[in-house]
């Protein structure tokens, strides 16, 4: 429970504050009073007074809580809630009907039991438990403080029909996380016809959340509903500018074309709507889902007065304004950019195809950059949810955290993407790259509204640039003041406010300038200061509400068990817990619940007064104790002690700024005064040994020492927090004492820590933060003491084959009993075999790639054979993965050039290869398909016409996939061309397109050249068909039915 006392009360003597002589170093004749009021100070306690609320006192047979006797069964409850199972014997307390008298706040009663975790408590401004349901709604006695610290009495005695009651009470409760509710509650009065109210609704809604476009255009469509254009305007004044929606802006020009008729014969209507569509394109037209503005635009342009082809003024008039519009549209990525282009060259070819063709070369670049832009956007913001009703971030570890992060993610990319100026904008148009990075900065703030990083990057970004809004104002400045209106209780803001003031006015040398400057300063600190004191006192009020319920529960409970004692069967224990030990038990669980938070908002409040300390050291000095405003580093400290809810860090930090800078020893009497309001935190404790030690007051450090040892020892819960001071004083003790104290202290270490082996401390002596030399071993023997582990295979785990494949395979072992099988560069048909035996061993791997390898392994499962030449254990990866994988030679044997990956992929995908059928249709056909050819990758080339056989030549050995003729142009025989396995060179593609002698262009890939094609002629003499090619029948063609 808390003090009475407010603050750390300083001693006074007639209004002024009192120093000690080696405190404050003070000129004020200061007394020692320093220890006067050593406990009158608690961290934790700021209390107001408040006038405790009447109650009224009734029976307990009038209580919320039903009085019907619960079931027994052999003396024992059954169906009833652990709440009730308290011990029988309490008495329960007599109460006078209809008597008024207050209540202390912390046993104000509730009317519902408490069935919640302290976390998940919801309480109203009625904080009055009545008699009569028709005193439920009755606000708090004047002065009362408990306004903003409602408990759930007056939730729970809502009828479920008062809709809007229970609605209201849960946005007083979280106004900008509960957006249902809010949402809920603008349907409700809407349903109602209540304009009034849903109207006051909407202005509390959108002063929550200023930037929720969808609510705005909610609230505009039912003034306009209601023909109310005086409202409607008046939307549009507040929010065009400030909200950057296309939906939004979209409804402004709804509203001028419904209020402008084109039909005007004066033309100023058309005037009108031209000019709103020129307002709205120059502030929206950027954003990429603007392409419906632009495409209205465009068609309101065309039914303009004018014909278009026209020899008139006013047709060459609406030509020109087309012409702009277009090549303003064309070059902004948008999701429609391909039809508007598309409309843009039928315009200008349906004009004069020659400066048609001129004016589209002119503007095919920027068209180009914007659709290869808009396909990159879209790339980046795939699953971005573009909402203009922001969301509290969860707490990390909790529900939807990580999809939260993953929008935050989005938005920073699109946001980085636009500040890298793919456009190329920033050359020739500065204001347009500025006008879409900060569009894309406010649409993120609409949606992360409540993430305080955003705001301050956006600022940052307009400081580097000096960007400035049309009246000249800093327009990052806007930006934290708008963020921290939107986020009171962010420090990150508030100090980067405080800062940017701090960097752009200069303090004079005056007094009067240095505290309107601090003040300046302080306004941005001042505001979180408020928020987390507010919200910490709202957290002690629901604290005490819960409370107050498990007192009435058990009230309850104890009188519903009276009454039942009578009952109890004789002779019979009952072994239940006592009504004292598990009010007790759900108490400490909320005290230490909100405890946790409160300490959380606590160290928020500490690092505010510790940066506003050290605001006002640099500007107004040391200072001289108490005044009005503070003044100096001293002014600030005794401020922020009288506001309490301190921790032990701003005493750490005021006490090191006074020692280090000032080399006051008032340091030391701080470091005194934290040590008795937190006589059990370790870590101050730290600090303070570590100040006395860099005084030199080495005896005034082991006395400290040894007392906060004894201390602790005092409590065996607090033993394991003396491990932090022990490892710094043995380590001091070790750098610069004596060996007799460094081994007692270890002794002690040994006896307090026996989980800690001895030898640990030990080492501790001669370890630093960089290295440890006891632990880190010497190594002596590379060859034994560095052997790499064998970690067994696995898919987590890449290996590879026995080529270096990057398959995930386990290391292949040949076998002397292999079956022999067919060359997988030439492979013989299955009805060959006889004829033709096999005359290769079987490769691991082929050095087959890309299309080539692709056709052998369809040719391979069209003769049924198996698709790979090696064994291999089961691989996780399909068949024709495996088998491309294998196709692929090791990195390093690769000399020749490198292709271009996407060409590779987007070739393969272009062309068409037959299905089995089509193949084995054409085979048994006999001739060649008098079909269209296909589009293939060589269409350009003439095809083959020869349908029975795959080799120029006279030999009835089957074509490789490389082409017959290319080995051939290597040399007379086929022992030194580069295609022979095992040969020194490597294959390598020849040039697209040969020039043979006295034939046109000739493509080994797309034709095969017989005596009986007329092209062979050219190259017959050329070349010499190798002497081991024999010369039987041809054989039946493989590969002729793909280049057709």
């Amino acid at each position: 429970m808390e003090s009475g006392l407010s603050g750390d009360a300083l001693p006074q003597r007639d209004g002024a504050p009192v120093w000690s002589a080696d405190g404050w170093n003070g000129t004020d004749n200061q007394t020692p009073a320093d220890e006067e009021d050593g406990g009158e100070y608690d961290p934790e306690s700021v209390v107001l007074t408040s006038i405790p609320l009447p109650v009224v006192e009734r029976p307990v047979s009038e209580s919320p809580r039903p009085s019907k006797k619960p079931k027994t069964a052999g003396g024992f409850i059954i169906e009833n809630s652990s709440d009730e199972e308290d011990d029988a014997s309490n008495p329960a307390p007599a109460y006078a009907s209809n008597t008024l008298k207050p209540t202390p706040p912390e046993t104000q009663a509730q009317a519902r039991p408490y069935s919640h975790s302290p976390l998940q408590q919801t309480t109203t401004s009625q904080d009055i438990t009545s008699h009569s349901p028709a005193q439920a709604n009755t606000e708090p006695a004047p002065g009362a403080t408990t306004a903003t610290a409602p408990t759930a009495s007056a939730t729970r005695s809502r009828l479920p029909t008062d809709i809007v009651g229970i609605l209201e009470d849960r946005i007083k409760e979280d106004p900008r996380g509960d957006i249902e509710a809010w949402l809920a509650l603008i349907d409700e009065q809407k349903r109602r016809n209540n304009v009034e109210g849903a109207r006051s609704v909407y202005e509390r809604f959108l002063k929550v959340f200023p930037h929720a476009a969808e609510i705005w255009v909610a609230y505009l469509e039912m003034e306009l509903s209601l023909d109310n254009t005086v409202e409607a305007e008046s939307i549009f004044t507040r929010t065009l500018r400030a909200i950057p929606d296309v939906q939004l802006w979209t409804c402004y020009l709804n509203y001028i074309r419904r209020r402008n008729d084109l039909n005007d014969p004066t033309g100023r209507a058309r005037q009108t709507v031209s000019q709103s569509y020129e307002f709205v394109l120059n502030n929206i037209g950027q954003d990429r889902e603007a392409g419906s503005i632009w495409q209205d635009y465009i068609q309101f342009i065309k039914t303009g007065p004018g014909q278009i082809g026209g020899a008139g003024w006013q047709d060459q008039q609406k030509m020109d304004v087309l012409r702009k519009a277009y090549q303003r549209a064309i070059s902004i990525p948008m999701a429609n950019v391909n039809h508007l282009w598309k409309e843009y060259d039928q315009f200008e070819m349906g004009l004069n195809k020659m400066t048609g063709r001129k004016f589209l070369q002119e503007r095919s670049p920027s068209y180009m950059t914007a659709r290869s832009a808009n396909t990159h956007l879209e790339n980046i913001t795939r699953g971005l949810k573009r909402t203009t009703l922001p969301r509290l971030p969860p707490a990390p570890g909790f529900d939807g955290d990580q999809e939260y992060l993953e929008q935050v993610r989005l938005w920073k990319s699109w946001i980085s993407w636009e500040k890298d100026d793919p456009l190329v904008l920033q050359p020739d148009d500065q204001n347009t790259y500025r006008q879409r990075v900060l569009q894309v900065y406010k649409q993120a703030l609409m949606a992360l509204r409540f993430w305080p990083e955003l705001w301050v990057e956006a600022a940052e970004w307009c400081f580097e640039n000096n960007v400035t809004s049309e009246d000249g104002q800093d327009t990052g400045l806007q930006f934290l003041i708008d963020g921290l209106e939107a986020n009171p209780e962010s420090l990150l803001i508030a100090l980067k406010h405080a800062d940017r003031i701090e960097s752009t006015q200069a303090a004079r040398e005056d007094d009067v300038n240095k505290a309107a400057l601090v003040q300046a300063i302080r306004e941005p600190c001042d505001r979180v200061l408020e928020t987390l004191y507010a919200m910490i006192k709202k957290l002690k009020d629901q604290e005490n509400a819960a409370i107050a319920k498990i007192e009435e529960a058990s009230l309850s409970s104890a009188a519903i068990g009276n009454a039942d004692a009578d009952e109890e069967d004789e002779g019979e224990i009952k072994e239940r817990p006592s009504a004292e030990s598990i009010k007790a038990s759900k108490i400490k669980a909320i005290q230490d619940g909100f405890g946790i938070q409160i300490q959380m908002l606590s160290q928020h409040i500490t690092y505010v007064w510790i940066a506003l300390a050290r605001i006002y050291r640099r500007l107004q000095g040391q200072g001289h104790g108490r005044s009005t405003p503070s003044v100096g580093l001293r002014g600030i400290f005794i401020e922020a002690r009288q506001r309490g809810r301190l921790t032990s860090d701003i005493y750490v930090e005021v006490a090191n700024m006074e020692w280090d800078i000032y080399q006051d020893g008032v340091g030391t009497k701080i470091y005194e005064r934290g040590a008795k309001l937190f006589p059990e935190q370790e870590d101050y404790f730290v600090e303070y040994l570590r100040h006395l030690h860099s005084k030199r007051d080495f005896t005034n450090a082991r006395v400290v020492f040894s007392q906060t040892v004894k201390r602790f020892k005092e409590k065996p819960e607090l033993i394991p927090k003396l491990k932090p001071i022990y490892a710094y004083f043995h380590g001091y003790e070790a750098r610069y004492g004596e060996l007799a104290q460094v081994k007692e202290l270890e002794k002690q270490m040994t006896e307090l820590f026996p989980e800690e082996s001895s030898l640990t401390h030990f080492a501790a002596r001669f370890s630093t933060r960089r290295f440890n030399p006891i632990t880190a071993r010497v190594i002596i023997s590379p060859a034994r003491q560095m052997r790499p582990k064998a970690i067994m295979q696995s898919v987590e785990q890449p290996t590879f084959s026995a080529r270096s494949s990057p398959r995930p395979v386990p290391q292949l072992e040949r076998s002397p009993q292999l079956p022999v099988i067919n060359s997988p560069k030439r492979p013989f048909e299955s009805t060959d075999q006889e004829d033709f035996p096999p005359r290769k061993l079987p490769r691991g791997a082929s050095p087959l790639k890309g299309a080539a390898g692709r056709r052998l392994d369809q040719q391979r499962r069209a003769q049924g054979q198996n698709t790979h030449s090696y064994v291999t254990a089961p691989a996780p990866l399909p068949a024709d993965v495996n088998f491309f994988l294998s196709q692929l030679p090791p990195t390093e044997t690769f000399r020749g050039h490198v292709f271009d990956p996407e060409s590779i992929v987007r070739l393969v995908q272009k062309t068409p290869v037959p299905s089995f059928s089509e193949y084995r249709a054409q085979q048994e056909g006999g001739t060649q398909s008098t079909a269209k050819p296909s589009i293939l990758a060589s269409a350009e080339y003439q095809p083959y016409t020869q349908a029975k056989r795959d080799s120029p030549g006279p030999s009835g050995r089957p074509a490789s996939p490389y082409g017959v003729n290319r080995g051939m142009a290597q040399g007379p025989s086929y022992r030194s061309s580069p295609l022979r396995p095992g040969s020194s060179g490597s294959y390598e593609p020849p040039p697209a397109v040969y020039a043979a002698p006295n034939t046109n262009q000739f493509n080994p890939l797309a034709q095969n050249l017989t005596p009986g094609n007329p092209s062979f002629a050219g190259w017959q003499g050329a070349y010499t068909l190798p002497s081991q090619y024999n010369t039987a029948a041809p054989q039946q063609q493989q590969y002729g039915g793909y280049y057709q």
